[in-house]
Order: structure tokens, then sequence, then C-alpha cells
């Protein structure tokens, strides 16, 4: 965009150039051949480069008249280059911004694992800050373009599409065939129910969260696919209590969560199958010793219990999800740790 800017500027102030010296040699010959005025010279320079076809100040001599044909052959030279440039622009503009689209739509199709999110309204914009604080690959579909185009500015780290969510043809071109979980935000439940179902029968073993802007249709979201159902006024409801109530804890929270100074994030890893602290207890695994992580909660992968500040005689489980608290650093020592 700046590289556009930039390119469009130089081309604009050349042609300025080239017609201020056109404006400036055609008063100067006029004033010498005719022996007119200097405001009648610039006028007749106007009308003729412009080639608007007004009468002329007064009748002109044959060297005024030869003089007259060399400023707009020069004329239509200046308006010429104009043209192409402004052409030239819009067209390479054109071509780049398809080449990037095609490059990004090949990059997309590699991915696995990744996220969709379905609108980017206030929610969506949230929602894109979080995963790129958490370095998570997004890809975003929304359908207005010029949002499209401000977010692709502002967030260069995340993919956006253009195209209309509760369509599964923009669920294809996210790839959500390979995708780890998919987020609706739309603003109507009607949409986020079509997106739901839509991804559901695409791809069933995705996680899949969406809004609920009505509480009513929570039930009927849930029964359509979705594995979470995240309804606003409930949430706004509960924090607005538990500021009340617990107002450190949530200051806390948010310095910990949201804060880009403050490094510590709560994150849950997923026991693999075959890593080496399948079968053992927290005390044998040693993570906070090797990692620096604190253990806060393991959440059985068999009944989805969720054992609270576990304690060192608890034993580990393929496919068990660790919450730990730390940062990333560390998070990903006890990543590559359950991989060895």
């Amino acid at each position: 965009m700046l590289k556009t800017d930039t390119t469009l500027r130089r081309n604009f102030i050349t042609v300025a150039v080239f017609t201020s010296i056109l404006i400036i040699i055609g008063m100067i010959g006029f004033i010498l051949i005719e022996g007119w005025s200097p405001i009648d010279a610039l006028y007749m320079t106007f009308i003729s480069f412009s080639t608007v076809g007004f009468k002329e100040v007064a009748e002109l001599s044959l060297a005024g008249r030869l003089f007259t044909m060399f400023i707009i052959v020069l004329g239509m030279m200046v308006i010429a280059m104009l043209s192409a440039s402004v052409t030239s622009l819009f067209v390479r503009n054109e071509l780049l911004s398809k080449r990037k689209r095609q490059k990004m739509k090949k990059e997309i199709a590699k991915l696995e694992g990744h996220t969709i999110l379905c609108g980017a309204g206030d929610t969506g914009t949230t929602v894109i800050e979080e995963f790129i604080r958490a370095k998570k690959q997004l890809v975003v579909i929304e359908n207005n373009q010029e949002l499209v185009d401000e977010l692709e500015i502002d967030y260069p780290e995340v993919y956006f599409l253009n195209g209309d969510a509760t369509k599964d043809e923009a669920l294809h071109e996210a790839n959500i065939e390979k995708a780890g979980g998919l987020i609706t935000t739309l603003s109507i439940d009607a949409d986020n129910l079509f997106v739901v179902v839509s991804a559901k029968s695409i791809n069933p073993n995705m996680i899949i969260i969406s809004r609920s802007v009505d509480s009513h249709t929570e039930n009927k979201l849930y029964k359509a696919g979705a594995s979470y159902v995240i309804s606003p006024n409930i949430v706004e409801g509960m924090r607005m209590a538990a500021v009340m109530l617990r107002p450190t804890v949530v200051s806390f929270l948010e310095v910990m969560m949201r804060s880009d100074e403050f490094s510590y994030r709560m994150e849950e890893i997923t026991i693999p199958k075959g890593a080496k602290i399948t079968g053992k207890t927290l005390k044998d695994a040693e993570i906070p010793q090797k990692t620096g992580l604190i253990v806060i909660a393991v959440k059985r992968a068999t009944d989805s219990q969720m054992l609270f500040n576990p304690s060192s005689s608890t034993i580990f489980k393929e496919n068990d999800k660790i919450i730990v608290l730390g940062d990333p650093e560390k998070t990903d020592k006890l990543t590559a740790l359950l991989s060895q």
C-alpha cells in the first residue's frame, strides 16, 4: 500500500512538473510572438494544451499558429502520460492484488489444525488479537470487503478471505477439511446456525464455538453441532457481578490475559500418544522443575473430569489435557518434552 501511494505521488509530481514547464513555455512564446499580456498568454496556453476549443484571444499570426500547434502536441503528450500512469497503476494494483490472493489461497490450502473465524466485527477483532498473542494460525472469513482491506493492514499475520461464511464455498476456501476449530461471531443467530450446520457436516471432528445473541437459540446451536455456545448477555452479566464481588481477582485475570507486558498465560496441552510422562505421577514427571510451569489442573480424556490443583500423586494418561500457567517459552519446553 505504501509503495502504491509513493508511485502514484511520483507520477503526479512528474506530470505536474511537465505541465508547469509547458505553461511557462506557452506564456513566454505567446508574449514574444504575439506581444500579448501575461494573462492573455496564460489563457491561450491553457485552452491550447487542454484542446477545449475556445476562441483565440486575438487573430494569430503564422508563427503564432505554428507555436499553438506545438503547444497542443505537447499538451496531448502530457495528458497521455498522465492517463498512461494512472491506467498502469490501476492495472498493476489489480494484478498484484490478484497474485496476493492466489498466494494466500495456496498457503491456506497447506494449513492443518488451524482455526476459522467467521465474522470480523468487534467480537471477531478481539478473537483475532488473542490468536496473534498466542501465535496460532487463524483464517478469517468476512463479507465486508472494505473491512477486510483494513484488517489486512492492521493484522498482516492473519489470513483474510472476503466471502459469505454461511456458504459452503467460503468454508472450503478456508480449508475447513483440515481445520482444528471454528468460531462464528456473526451478528444474526440464524447465520451462526447455518455456519454450525455446514461446518459440522463437512468436518464433524472439529471444535465449533458459536455466538448466541438470543439465549433461546443456545439449545438449537448445540443440537446443530456446536461444541460451545457463548451468549454475550450472560457473559457480560457474570463479568459485572464478578467485578463487584471479586474485583482483585478479576483485575489480576485481566492483566494476565490481556496485558502485553505480562508474559504469563494459561495454556492447555494434550499429552500425545507415546509421551514419556504417560503413566507417571506429577511428582515423577517433574514438569515444574524441567519447564518452570505451574500445573493448575488436569482434564481427563476418558470422562472429561477436571482435577484442579492436582496432587503430586496424580497419574498422567494419554490424551489428558494439562492446564498450565507460564510464559510461551516455558510452554514450548513442555510441548517439546511431551514429543520426545
